[in-house]
């Protein structure tokens, strides 16, 4: 059996078994297509040894290849091997010995609350693809929704009475995702001015409207960003990081940022928003007054100011977990809307 052989049915693995995207299932065959099958795809999997993979990779590094792309590259073909072994029973190169490239770590944008009602602002809403655009932005901001994961729901999929819709995320996992009062009241006035039979939340407009894609908020987004006249890169997955920080600056606890976004490891939140702001953690050590960060100078708590602990025999107050900033308005969503607007 050749690579070329084993890449149908581990498609049909990750799609049926694993429950990877569209989007993901895209990337395995834009990598294998590209990169893998032209050098390795006429090769039997029993052959494969380790001088061919330094061929390979040193392939990649003189075509100039990003060390994103070659870490993608590599790691379909790890995915690849690992299946070979595990659900084919073909001997075939030990995926464990592919080592991938250190990829550097990218600060995490964000939009500042200035830049959000900057961004609203600019949205006209007296019209329907106006008011559509409107209710999309306020879910991406107030629920940190995937795009994929807003456009895939339905006019039925919010209750009304509590708010709440059960999405289906990464690896067809399920989630509950809460939309704040704003939101569906801009959700509802979009509702208001269709008249049509589509069951997509999102329609397009015209005789014919169909669920609206990625590919079509990849221009409305573009033509947003040069209206609005924000400088960085003005992307769906941009307002789910800003809803992320958000809640990471007002003081919620990371387990909680975990559920909310629907990431399947704590280690992926930990990655992406831990230490994403170094007033964040000042804010911490602040609010937490331990010993040399109180105000006055003591080294006790101030009277009226005993703070929660982790639960002892002491029989003092159980410790609660992290949540809004007292000072905030205790809102877990971020608020979403210009100011003076409804």
């Amino acid at each position: 059996m050749t690579l070329n052989d084993s890449f149908p049915p581990f498609l049909l693995h990750g799609q049926v078994e694993r429950g990877y995207s569209r989007q993901t299932l895209d990337k395995f065959r834009d990598c294998f297509r590209a990169w893998i099958q032209p050098r390795l795809g006429q090769t039997a999997l029993k052959d494969i040894a380790y001088l061919h993979l330094l061929e390979f990779r040193k392939a990649m590094a003189e075509a100039g290849l990003s060390v994103a792309r070659q870490y993608s590259i590599l790691m379909v073909l790890k995915l690849l091997f690992r299946f070979c072994r595990t659900r084919l029973r073909v001997p075939c190169y030990d995926p464990a010995e592919i080592s991938l490239p250190r990829r550097v770590s990218k600060k995490v944008e964000f939009l500042t609350e200035q830049e959000v009602a900057q961004l609203i602002r600019i949205i006209p809403t007296h019209t329907s693809t106006g008011l559509r655009l409107r209710s999309l932005i306020e879910m991406l901001l107030s629920t940190g929704l995937r795009i994929s994961e807003a456009l895939s729901l339905s006019r039925n999929s919010i209750d009304p009475e509590t708010g709440e819709a059960e999405v289906i995320g990464k690896g067809n996992k399920p989630r509950a995702v809460f939309f704040s009062p704003v939101c569906q009241s801009w959700i509802n006035r979009y509702l208001a001015c269709r008249n049509d039979t589509c069951p997509a939340l999102f329609a397009t407009t015209g005789t014919k409207p169909r669920r609206l894609s990625r590919n079509d908020m990849s221009k409305v987004f573009r033509r947003l960003r040069k209206r609005s006249g924000i400088a960085k890169e003005l992307t769906p997955h941009l307002l789910r990081h800003t809803f992320c920080t958000s809640l990471l600056h007002k003081g919620a606890d990371i387990m909680f940022i975990k559920e909310l976004a629907g990431h399947q490891d704590i280690q992926t939140t930990a990655r992406y928003y831990l230490g994403v702001d170094k007033e964040s953690l000042k804010g911490v050590l602040r609010r937490c007054q331990i010993h040399g960060w109180r105000p006055d100078g003591t080294t006790t708590p101030a009277p009226g100011r005993d703070l929660p602990h982790t639960p002892d025999t002491s029989g003092g107050p159980v410790w609660l977990p992290g949540g809004p900033d007292p000072d905030s308005s205790g809102r877990w969503y971020p608020g979403a809307h210009a100011p003076g607007s409804p």
